[in-house]
């Protein structure tokens, strides 16, 4: 009777520690899940883990924090917001400018969100003529929320150093600020020219000055063949240095996936 009693204590000992032992087992695979989960979301952007039905942000993930804000203030308010392309003759409304392709796909992006105008100055000006006969202003209608301007420095080299430039595009951004000093203000080159010798130092020199006085700017020159090699000469006219229907094309697509969060 004694070794009976002995075997059933032993067997139910034996029950308990198993039991525990699996318990524990299943609970240490289920903690290491969730550890590796952890893990794996740590690598996750912020725009992949934001609640999309929140707001528009996913669209807004390439654009920089404070205009994010801005812009959500203003979606939030039911209000629009004015957007000006302001630059040189590059930039001027047709059928296959980028600026065209660029509204459309702004406004299918964002049914109603942006009221964008274009002021595009006809002519060889520099940026002294432009500060000097205040043509950057004209056709400014409206107060402009965000201003993309494309600094008329293609048609200044060779005539302005760069440092004059520099200077003349600073009085221009404050002829934008005394509109709203709380413009946001991006700043791109036009585009890319082959085989140029001075031009694209010009270009960084641009590039420098706008992050050094916070600003932002856009770098599509990233999505062109480089100025150098003949690949370019695809996006260019013959004979000319304006861009193509295909150049065109080149440089919306770079604004359109900056400014919608497309890839």
């Amino acid at each position: 009777m004694r070794a009976l009693m002995t075997l059933v204590l032993l067997l139910c000992i034996g029950t308990i520690v198993y039991g525990n032992y699996h318990w524990n087992s299943k609970l240490g695979a289920a903690v290491e899940g969730k550890v590796e989960a952890v893990h794996k979301n740590s690598t996750a952007t912020a725009t992949e883990v934001v609640d999309k039905e929140e707001s528009n942000q996913s669209d807004f993930r390439n654009l920089p924090i404070s205009l994010v804000e801005k812009l959500q203030e203003k979606i939030k308010n039911g209000e629009v917001v004015n957007l000006a392309i302001i630059g040189s003759e590059v930039n001027a409304l047709n059928d296959d400018s980028w600026s065209t392709i660029f509204i459309e796909e702004m406004e299918r992006t964002y049914d109603g969100l942006f009221n964008i105008t274009v002021t595009a100055v006809q002519g060889e000006v520099t940026t002294r003529d432009v500060v000097q006969g205040n043509l950057h202003l004209e056709n400014l209608k409206t107060k402009p929320d965000v201003v993309i301007l494309e600094p008329f420095l293609l048609e200044s080299n060779g005539l302005i150093l760069i440092e004059h430039s520099l200077q003349n595009i600073s009085a221009i951004i404050e002829d934008l600020k005394a509109q709203n000093p709380d413009v946001f203000l991006f700043l791109q080159p036009a585009q890319p020219i082959y085989n140029a010798i001075y031009y694209p130092d010009d270009v960084e020199a641009l590039k420098s000055w706008t992050e050094e006085n916070g600003y932002t700017y856009i770098d599509h020159w990233t999505s062109w063949p480089g100025y150098q090699t003949d690949e370019l000469k695809e996006y260019i006219k013959p004979e000319s240095i304006t861009p193509n229907e295909k150049g065109h094309e080149k440089w919306a697509e770079f604004m359109v996936n900056y400014f919608t969060g497309k890839e």
